[in-house]
């Protein structure tokens, strides 16, 4: 429980702290940083990601709060500039977090939203997402390739995670939450989120396996993941030792899935803010 004295916005920006938290502590994560690894990242470490994390938390406030006030896009963009601005004085220039930024500060305001209409409580923090702020996210066909994951859309022609925002993202609302929570009806807290991971990393348009892996990467990624999954995922006595190998794969192919690790803090932070009284 979070602590009563709490603003609701800095409640919610806990939340989204906590939900990084987690994303980082999760084992086996193909290719991703944890505590027990740096997965495909020679140049980071679970410290630095903590660092970055405690840098960025502010400014989820500031989006749940802005949320709340029925901002615009516009504003929500500013605060995220100046979010990744902390991030990378935080981490010497290192980009830790900036697809979190994007996810979790749509979904922050989502939930600063919801707080000023009470009304709207069925609707999920992603169909809020769609219905307040839809219209103006743009595609990446009509941005300039500013940044690697723009550059590796207009490549492929990829929607990438600005479609799945635009949407509502889907990925997590009618797919990873449920999967979350069914997981958790039978396993612990660390096993369901490694099998959330796994739901994620078969279904979800990843850029950064596109980066590193031209079209082999999510072509070899989705069918590691439908293979976890088919065998019982972490349901399977073995579950641990076929995820780290599936780790250990990613790490040799230089593969890593920023994108779902996103998304999975995403659902962590959907389930626990439905939680906030």
């Amino acid at each position: 429980m979070l602590e009563c004295t709490l603003s609701p916005a800095a409640a919610i920006a806990r939340c989204a702290a906590n939900a990084l938290r987690e994303e980082l502590e999760t084992y086996p994560k193909p290719g991703l940083v944890s505590f027990v690894d740096h997965g495909s990242h020679p140049d980071m470490d679970a410290e630095c990601f903590l660092t970055s994390i405690a840098a960025i938390e502010p400014f989820f406030e500031q989006m749940a709060a802005a949320g709340s006030a029925g901002c615009e896009l516009l504003t929500l963009q500013k605060i995220g500039i100046s979010a990744e601005e902390a991030m990378l004085a935080a981490t010497q220039g290192r980009n830790t977090h900036r697809g979190a930024i994007f996810c979790l500060g749509l979904l922050t305001a989502a939930a600063g939203w919801q707080t000023s209409h009470p009304e709207f409580s069925t609707l999920s923090l992603g169909g809020i997402v769609r219905h307040c702020w839809g219209d103006e996210i743009l595609l990446p066909d009509d941005l300039p390739a500013l940044s690697a994951g723009l550059a590796v859309c207009h490549r492929h022609g990829l929607g990438g995670v600005r479609s799945e925002a635009k949407q509502g993202f889907p990925s997590v609302f009618e797919a990873a939450l449920p999967a979350f929570r069914r997981c958790l009806t039978q396993r612990d807290r660390a096993a369901a989120r490694v099998q959330t991971f796994f739901v994620l990393l078969e279904i979800c348009e990843d850029t950064t396996l596109w980066k590193r892996g031209g079209i082999r990467g999510p072509h070899y990624a989705k069918l590691a993941a439908r293979r976890f999954l088919r065998n019982g995922g972490v349901i399977d006595a073995n579950w641990v030792a076929r995820g780290t190998a599936i780790h250990r794969a990613f790490v040799r192919r230089n593969l890593t899935a920023g994108g779902a690790a996103d998304l999975l803090a995403a659902t962590l932070f959907a389930n626990d803010v439905s939680h906030l009284s």
